[in-house]
């Protein structure tokens, strides 16, 4: 079978497509529910993803060469697979609503606040429709390509900004502040449970995937954490945690503060740059999930004339769920967040119990 997509553009795509989360959303919600300690969320969310990764590869090993589809038809049968396919469609459909949503809020909020909405989700259907017409291996490619030099940016910015954190706005932080930090950890697990999409294209693998590739979603997820940690304890220790509660966007505030050797002083910029980008990418990855899911529950053959579509229903949708700053924090935090934790945890969970308990007949068919 052709190698489509590889484990390691997988994980170089879970983490280009969860920076902007990461960087907009995380630190919010963490410094709303745990305060000082929220900066602890990220390093207590191993314990979700952690086990999210093992059941990722348990599935991946035990039914090689075959979709998340094709699993659960394996395990529970066509009619459940088709009832479960459908919730995940109107999950995405809605993640992808928000997504667009956020993108237009992003740039009226830094760069462009006097353009209407309008204006850039229509720039971004002509983009997203042209990104999907080029194919799955361009889309891929692009968040390869483009990681290491973002994650280097940010480590620039990391070391110019290590002189201005305040040990004040981090500490104390007493154990009876832990339970907080945990409880709050579930916005870090909600973004990081995105490494489900390796299931979504695991049929583009190809038969055999050899335990050194499998490593490579272990240093994705374990990435993952580390950048969430550093994002959250950079925005707590400038910023302080009563003024990050109460940004949309606090990370931007936090890198107004931070110069390259009083040379380079927009980061800023780069940062709205590159949320945008991870939001595109995030957006298309999501269109061709939503349009597979589409061919797996209608046994389509072909699926690129749902591009057209579909992108005048997310275009509807989006005004309809979501059209400003307040409807969106309602969205993320109540709907999506808990929607994020059932379709990447719970179902996945469910599918490695039934792998476990049908493991002898899983060996005989392989």
């Amino acid at each position: 079978m052709e190698r489509e997509v590889s484990l390691r553009q997988i994980t170089f795509m879970y983490l280009f497509i969860s920076i902007s989360s990461v960087l907009r959303q995380v630190p919010e919600a963490l410094a709303q529910e745990a305060d000082r300690s929220g900066y602890l969320s990220p390093l207590l969310s191993v314990i979700a993803t952690v086990p999210l990764t093992a059941i990722v590869i348990l599935l991946i090993k035990s039914y090689p060469g075959l979709n998340l589809y094709e699993i659960m038809v394996q395990l529970m049968g066509k009619f459940l697979a088709k009832v479960i396919i459908f919730f995940y469609l109107i999950w995405i459909l809605i993640g992808i609503t928000a997504k667009v949503t956020i993108y237009s809020l992003t740039l009226q909020l830094t760069l462009m606040p006097n353009t209407r909405s309008d204006f850039f989700i229509t720039i971004l259907a002509v983009l997203v429709f042209y990104a999907l017409i080029r194919g799955i291996k361009t889309i891929f490619r692009f968040s390869e390509l483009s990681l290491a030099t973002i994650l280097l940016l940010f480590a620039i910015m990391f070391l110019c900004a290590i002189g201005r954190l305040r040990s004040d706005y981090l500490l104390p932080v007493s154990t009876i502040h832990l339970k907080e930090a945990l409880m709050a950890s579930k916005h870090v697990i909600a973004v990081g449970g995105n490494i489900v999409i390796a299931l979504f294209f695991a049929d583009k693998f190809g038969i055999t995937v050899a335990k050194e590739q499998m490593r490579k979603l272990w240093f994705g997820v374990l990435t993952f954490t580390a950048f969430a940690f550093i994002i959250t304890l950079f925005t707590f220790g400038i910023s302080g945690t009563s003024l990050t509660k109460n940004l949309p966007f606090p990370f931007y505030i936090t890198v107004k503060s931070i110069s390259f050797f009083n040379i380079f002083e927009r980061f800023e910029v780069l940062v709205t740059l590159i949320c945008l980008m991870s939001d595109f990418i995030a957006i298309c990855v999501f269109a061709i999930i939503l349009s597979r899911c589409f061919v797996w529950l209608f046994n389509l053959k072909e699926n690129s004339f749902l591009f057209v579509p579909l992108t005048i229903l997310v275009f509807y949708l989006t005004y309809y769920i979501s059209s400003t700053q307040f409807e969106f924090n309602y969205l993320y935090r109540f709907v999506i967040v808990n929607l994020n934790l059932i379709f990447e945890y719970a179902v996945p969970a469910l599918l490695s119990f039934l792998c476990l308990i049908k493991r002898k007949q899983i060996k005989k068919q392989y």
